[in-house]
């Protein structure tokens, strides 16, 4: 895995690496270092660049805050385990170029009251921070030059450089407020639609100005810069790394006399430390490999890719074929960074007439804890088309209508795995808010009245990502179909919703040939025998194959007329549920026919007094919850015992 992942990562030119960066949010402040007539260096207090930076500013990023990024890159720690203010971690740069923290470190600050008495506060911190970061120098001489901004820090002069930000941005923020006053009262006032818009927008820019000279919050960086080419920041961040991109140094080689050096990689990599189950107990050797010092920065630039959300999630990392890597990152880069992991594959599919393989799927996720590595799998063939004799088809076989529309609803041609994957598999495992999160953590509030649902989504959501998005056909079965399908269907029942549960009955017998491939019954043609059964009954024709499923879907078509004849306030389908707890057939029928006599003064049709007798006389010993999907098509479908004449 982790060569590929150098490979994929070498094929990656510099322009890319950076695309999708932005700066770290917080106050930005570029000083500059000034030489006196006599040769002394010192900082500049009286001209300095500085700007605010917020995630929420929808103007594009600044040139200076470009530079700034640029700059903070490249004299940031690897993490904070391998910063230069151990052990309270709160200082995040590491170079004699650069200095960040974070709001609350300062007095007044939450992290500041916290230290009080326990740490030292950042004040006093700063003498040593500048002591490692100038021991990157190889000439000790050199640093002496950047001295004096040690000197700006470890004599406090850079709260003063604070104090004045801070009064120049209150006084913008009471000019920006102020305007921002008089454009909403003019626009409480205005009349005009066209003069309305204009006013709003007036106030949209103002709030983004607001945004600009707003109060730190204690979240956000502080971040002080020497104006220098970013090429010497470049040169101290390389040898700071030198040391870092290597978990631990104890497993290093002497560096050879290319200045290559061995080590463990430090890419997500704990060596297990906190899990003893997980390390070699009677191995000779400490660790299982070590790579190159080159390829553990390729490695780094890799992680620091991730959270710009330029690359792919999933991610087909392609072995072999480099060309077809590089294709991928060019479609991506196209597409402006909006392309899916199923766009990519379609556009790639378009060009090769053969289905694509032979490449890693690795899918990730930022979290506060860092880059998390959900899943990684190596994909030896993807199949896009989802048959080779035919494309699959949802037939309508209970008639349900077109959403806000009169008309039959037909459901589009599946051709491939994705439209698979949104057409049938979806609609079983989707929260409330239609969408499905395959490696989230399980959030049951997503799920509000879908129990069951729930429970399909915990149990079957990485199969279902493998059977898609892997083509492991295998993790899919009829069982498991029946299962979610069966699941949902009941939650829509507790939900009153007859349009799902339609829509996914139609699914059911459309596909249940394809999940059942050992047991190859054509539920289709079923549904029909038993509407032909029922329709043999209505006419007291000879009944032949007489069947457990058939009297069961007679069964759902007797409840549903007597449930139609229910004039209490619930419509709803929870009158269902005692038919679907019984599994004893004498007891299936108790519950009709005491619903029949709760109803016995409505009037009730000759087509209903046939099939109902039919029912209430059939027995059986299997296990009614079994013919559950019977039941419900005989519920569900069109009813053939409302009698065809108006006056019966």
């Amino acid at each position: 895995m982790i060569k590929e992942l150098i490979n994929f990562t070498e094929n990656l030119d510099e322009e890319f690496k950076n695309l999708g960066s932005m700066p770290k949010e917080g106050l930005h402040i570029r000083m500059k270092l000034v030489v006196s007539e006599s040769g002394e260096t010192s900082i500049d207090t009286s001209d300095f660049e500085y700007e605010q930076y917020s995630k929420k500013q929808k103007s594009k990023v600044s040139d200076i805050m470009s530079q700034c990024k640029l700059l903070h890159q490249n004299a940031w720690c690897i993490d904070t385990n391998k910063c230069f203010d151990l052990p309270t971690k709160a200082i995040h740069t590491c170079s004699p170029f650069a200095v960040a923290f974070k709001q609350e470190h300062l007095e007044g600050g939450a992290k500041f009251q916290e230290n009080i008495g326990k740490k030292k506060q950042i004040y006093e911190r700063f003498g040593e921070y500048f002591n490692k970061a100038f021991d990157l120098f190889e000439n000790k001489e050199d640093a002496e030059k950047y001295v004096p901004f040690k000197y700006f820090f470890t004599n406090n002069t850079f709260t003063s450089i604070l104090k004045r930000i801070d009064t120049d941005y209150s006084t913008q923020r009471i000019k920006f407020e102020e305007e921002l006053l008089q454009i909403k009262e003019q626009l409480k006032n205005c009349i005009d639609k066209t003069q309305k818009e204009e006013f709003k927008i007036q106030a949209a820019l103002i709030e983004q100005e607001i945004l600009k000279v707003k109060p730190l919050e204690d979240s956000d960086y502080i971040l002080f810069y020497l104006d220098l080419p970013l090429d010497l920041y470049k040169k101290l961040h390389k040898r700071y790394l030198g040391g870092k991109l290597f978990v631990i140094d104890k497993y290093n080689t002497p560096a050879d006399e290319n200045g290559i050096v061995y080590g463990a990689s430090n890419f997500m990599n704990g060596l297990n430390g906190n899990m003893p189950f997980l390390i070699h107990q009677t191995a000779p050797f400490d660790i299982s490999g070590r790579i190159s010092n080159i390829d553990a920065k390729t490695l780094y630039d890799l992680q620091n890719i991730f959270p710009n959300k330029t690359l792919p999630n999933p991610l087909p990392v392609f072995i072999y074929k480099e060309e077809i890597q590089r294709k991928v990152i060019g479609i991506f880069k196209e597409s402006k960074f909006k392309f899916s992991y199923k766009e990519i594959i379609q556009k790639l599919v378009e060009d090769n007439s053969e289905d694509i393989g032979n490449y890693y799927l690795l899918f990730w996720q930022n979290t506060k804890d860092g880059i998390v590595f959900k899943d990684f799998d190596f994909v030896t063939t993807f199949e896009y088309s989802i048959s080779r004799d035919k494309p699959l088809a949802i037939l309508n076989l209970f008639e349900i209508k077109e959403k806000g529309g009169k008309d039959n609803k037909h459901y589009p041609i599946i051709h491939n795995i994705f439209d698979f994957e949104q057409q049938i598999m979806k609609p079983f495992i989707q929260n409330k808010y239609l969408r499905i999160d395959y490696f989230g953590d399980l959030n049951k509030d997503d799920y509000a009245k879908l129990d069951l649902t729930f429970s399909s989504f915990s149990r079957y959501r990485k199969a279902i990502y493998d059977y898609v998005y892997k083509s492991q056909r295998n993790t899919v079965d009829g069982h498991m179909f029946d299962e979610m399908v069966f699941n949902a269907i009941k939650d829509d029942i507790k939900n009153n919703n007859d349009y799902g549960i339609k829509e996914k009955l139609n699914i059911w017998y459309s596909l249940y040939e394809y999940f059942n491939t050992k047991n190859r019954i054509n539920m289709v043609n079923k549904l029909k025998d038993y509407q032909d059964f029922v329709a043999t009954i209505l006419a007291d024709e000879p009944l032949a194959d007489i069947s457990d499923e058939k009297f069961a879907f007679a069964a759902g078509q007797v409840i549903e007329y007597i449930l139609s004849k229910s004039k209490s306030a619930d419509n709803s389908y929870n009158l269902l549920e005692p038919y679907l707890q019984q599994s004893k057939c004498a007891e299936f029928k108790r519950a009709i026919a005491n619903d029949f006599g709760r109803y016995k003064h409505e009037n009730f049709s000759k087509n209903f007094e046939k099939v109902a007798a039919f029912v209430l006389s059939y027995e059986t010993s299997a296990n009614l919850k079994h013919l559950l999907p019977q039941i419900l098509s005989g519920v569900f479908s069109k009813n053939q015992l409302f009698s065809t004449n108006p006056s019966k």
